[in-house]
């Protein structure tokens, strides 16, 4: 985790900070210790001989018939085997690092694209949104699912892995964003890393978030629509003081941008990182920030350093990428989505949230009509699951690992 500075205000706008950020960058990548031969220890692993699920044997392998067993089996709360979670992560690492940092997607004329909120590992309604929602994804139906696949829900290793077969089955037809959940602080934070640990291994921790560093920070559709998790860029200046918690107006005087970050510019980012607000800010505000009704910068109330953003604020973005609106998850929603600020829409798709929200969940459907997105939403409500409760993974809770 990170911490605000308690007295003097920080600013990491300066080359030297720069410089500074891509050591930093280096040097935790090799604290942990770069990129283990990930696929050298799957081969060593064998597969139950009582196994009857399906059977992975590359992308080729995964047809209709694969999703349809996996899906199955993840119902009846059977698992698959370690050999093939290691296989499939890394089969979907090798797709991932072939697309760039923000893609760009057609959505021609008459067509679609669904975009699908938070999931955080709540399987049962996930899959009840794969089969009567949504649909599954396919050339004819391309999805973009938006990030926060993981940690709280109990079920997020089923959730990663049914996306990961899907990724596989239609890899230009199915998309991801990264989200803030798709990192090692929250993960370890919020359950996934707990999971891992007790359903397959520990050190399988380090592929899942190798894969994860590598998912894209942001899609444009049709050259009108920018989706990411959270937000947009941050102010230029990033500063950081006590008083602005107090008087968070009063900030948005200070917390200024007068250069427009591009959508070049969030292409050319280099996401192969843990987000940090010191040594990648850009990466922070697309996965950690929120829209606010009043104009300007705020400071977040989710972690130090993060930002709130005001509709000038976006509006000055989407203007100057010309932009027709944005979509973004991140935030719970009673209707499942909600015009957040002017041209901000929020769309979030784990219904009754945490086992305890009420809220209703929803998928935004963009259909290009006329050469405009105009964009639909379909709510859904939870559906039954096992008695399990939501975080049962976090350090703690009930299926927390011994320590």
């Amino acid at each position: 985790a990170w911490l605000a500075p308690r007295t003097a205000p920080l600013s990491l706008s300066s080359p030297s900070s720069r410089a500074t950020r891509a050591s930093s960058s280096r040097l935790a990548m090799m604290a942990r210790g770069g990129e283990e031969d990930w696929r050298a220890h799957a081969g060593g692993l064998q597969v139950p001989s009582d196994y009857s699920g399906p059977k992975y044997e590359g992308p080729g392998s995964v047809d209709g018939a694969f999703i349809d067993n996996l899906l199955a089996m993840y119902k009846e709360q059977k698992l698959l085997p370690m050999k093939y979670v290691y296989m499939m992560t890394l089969d979907v690492l090798d797709i991932l690092k072939t697309e760039k940092s923000l893609q760009r997607l057609a959505v021609p004329e008459g067509s679609k694209i669904t975009v699908v909120g938070d999931l955080h590992g709540q399987y049962f309604d996930f899959v009840h949104m794969i089969e009567e929602v949504s649909g599954r994804p396919s050339p004819e139906n391309p999805i973009l699912f938006n990030g926060d696949f993981v940690d709280r829900g109990p079920w997020s290793i089923e959730v990663l892995m049914s996306l990961f077969a899907m990724k596989l089955q239609h890899p230009t037809s199915v998309h991801f964003n990264r989200g803030n959940h798709e990192s090692e602080m929250t993960n370890y934070q919020y359950g996934f890393s707990g999971e891992v640990e007790v359903k397959y291994e520990k050190k399988m921790m380090e592929c899942f978030s190798l894969a994860f560093r590598h998912l894209p920070l942001a899609h444009v559709l049709e050259g009108q629509v920018f989706v990411a998790h959270a937000g947009v860029p941050g102010p230029e200046e990033r500063l950081w003081e006590e008083w602005m918690q107090k008087a968070p107006d009063e900030a948005a005087g200070v917390l200024m941008r007068t250069t427009q970050i591009t959508l070049a510019d969030i292409e050319a980012t280099d996401r192969v990182c843990e987000p940090n607000p010191v040594a990648y800010p850009l990466v922070i505000d697309l996965l950690w920030s929120d829209p606010k009704g009043a104009n300007g910068y705020g400071p977040s109330t989710r972690v130090p350093m993060v930002y709130t953003f005001g509709p000038d604020i976006a509006q000055r973005f989407l203007d100057a990428n010309g932009l027709k609106y944005m979509l973004r998850s991140h935030e719970t929603k009673s209707a499942g989505h909600q015009e957040t600020i002017q041209n901000v829409i929020t769309v979030f798709s784990a219904p009754n949230y945490i086992d305890r929200a009420g809220n209703l969940a929803a998928v935004a459907v963009l259909t290009n009509k006329g050469g405009n997105l105009e964009r639909d939403f379909v709510q859904f409500a939870a559906q039954p699951h096992p008695d399990i409760e939501s975080g049962a993974y976090m350090v703690g809770k009930s299926l927390a690992p011994a320590r």
